[in-house]
């Protein structure tokens, strides 16, 4: 053999050799690459499974908080139409009582005295045990023009020289004395509050007060001024203040309900008359 063919030879075989390597290392390789695939398949699946589970858990956050908000505001507005009801029932209430019971628990008493001294008392009690019957005109709603010389009542001793006269109100002061006459006479009628009303205009009249408040406050009315005013007391503070009428002839300054209490300071001043059980002085 020659030489040539040696070295031709051990060519081949070492081309040979080396295809059989480069085969081997493929088929060790080839699992390695495969499982490695697999593994990264794997964690991106777990990560889009992630990322799903996360979107999820925003979505049920979202849901849970407009559900939240909307329980919320469903109670706003429940809560205000239940506000606009018991507003509503309180007027028809207030406009009921004028034909039911009284409404006040305590009446006006106490003013100044001769001396400028004023004493108030807060006289309470319970007003449903009181009847209708107390009231002479319980009623009455309207301006009566039976009785002289324009007055709503005649008495045993009216005064000749007194005249009703007019009042300019302000708006508060308007809206403040009809309040009051539905808490201290809002179960009285027309006359009634007509007496409370003339009382309140000759106490302001013969005073120095920079509001109603003021003089309220300071001559112990202690009725509630919560009360929607119904049109009796409207009709009644336009004819007393703005028409000046006046349901007696006669200055009236203080009042009390005798079927509460008995009042020494009260019957001490001179008086002019009663309507049911309440009763009117001057001094």
């Amino acid at each position: 053999m020659s030489t040539e063919t040696i070295r031709f030879s051990r060519r081949i075989a070492i081309i040979g050799l080396c295809v059989a390597l480069l085969l081997t290392g493929t088929l060790i390789l080839a699992p390695v690459v495969g499982a490695a695939s697999d593994t990264n398949k794997t964690e991106t699946k777990t990560q889009d499974n992630n990322i799903v589970s996360a979107e999820d858990e925003l979505l049920t956050k979202r849901a849970i908080t407009i559900d939240e908000a909307k329980k919320e505001a469903q109670a706003v507005v429940s809560e205000q139409l239940a506000i606009v009801e018991a507003s509503k029932k309180s007027e028809t209430e207030a406009t009921e009582s004028e034909t039911t019971q009284p409404q006040s628990s305590s009446e006006t008493v106490a003013t100044a005295s001769a001396d400028n001294s004023s004493a108030s008392v807060d006289y309470s009690a319970d007003s449903s045990s009181t009847s209708d019957e107390d009231y002479d005109d319980y009623s009455e709603n309207t301006v009566s023009a039976s009785y002289s010389a324009g007055y709503l009542m005649d008495i045993d001793n009216p005064d000749p020289n007194y005249s009703g006269y007019s009042v300019s109100l302000s708006a508060s002061d308007r809206d403040q004395v009809e309040r009051m006459l539905m808490g201290e006479a809002g179960s009285m009628g027309y006359t009634g509050m007509a007496l409370v009303a003339q009382c309140i205009r000759d106490t302001y009249v013969n005073g120095s007060y920079s509001s109603m408040q003021q003089l309220f406050k300071q001559n112990g009315y202690y009725g509630s001024t919560s009360i929607t005013p119904s049109s009796t007391a409207k009709e009644v503070v336009n004819y007393i203040f703005d028409q000046g009428g006046s349901a007696v002839q006669h200055s009236i300054r203080v009042f009390y309900a005798s079927n509460y209490c008995t009042s020494a300071w009260h019957e001490a001043q001179d008086y002019v008359c009663s309507y049911g059980y309440v009763r009117f002085f001057d001094f």
